[in-house]
């Protein structure tokens, strides 16, 4: 009977958090549909799944986009909310390994230029608008490095 009761417990679980996903879903799309028709263009559903906490790829929010060949509802967006993405979170180990090979003197800094170039060249770029968002935020030294924690920490939050 108790595992009966438990069993029936979890899967009520499952569906009030289902239901709860789905309303925060719709309420990130609500907020990204700014003329209420009840659409998104394609290129705006990587967006709501990135304001929910997932981090795909330019690629993948390309893909996305391309798979939607339209302008989509709630459905398909919460469809592709459910894939799975890393979290930023999911990525900061590997940022600051990275940032720690390039580290040549271990004081927990990069240049400014440095990381500039590396964010605009390498991987998926940045474009030069997008770096001076993100750079805007970052304090560098008096010798022109960034604390390439603090960038991380920024970056992750």
């Amino acid at each position: 009977f108790f595992c009966l009761l438990s069993s029936m417990s979890r899967r009520a679980a499952r569906k009030a958090a289902q239901a709860n996903d789905d309303d925060i879903v719709r309420e990130a799309f609500g907020v990204f549909d700014t003329d209420k028709d009840g659409l998104l263009q394609p290129n705006e559903i990587a967006t709501v799944v990135r304001a929910l906490g997932k981090n795909p790829t330019q690629k993948e929010a390309d893909e996305m986009a391309k798979e939607a060949g339209g302008p989509v509802g709630v459905d398909v967006v919460a469809k592709f909310c459910k894939k799975k993405f890393p979290k930023p979170s999911d990525q900061d180990r590997g940022m600051r390994a990275a940032f720690e090979a390039l580290d040549k003197d271990g004081n927990g800094t990069i240049m400014e230029a440095e990381l500039r170039q590396i964010l605009t060249t390498l991987g998926e770029a940045l474009s030069m608008h997008e770096l001076d968002l993100i750079m805007r935020e970052i304090e560098t030294d008096a010798m022109g490095n960034v604390y390439y924690d603090t960038f991380v920490d920024k970056l992750v939050e």
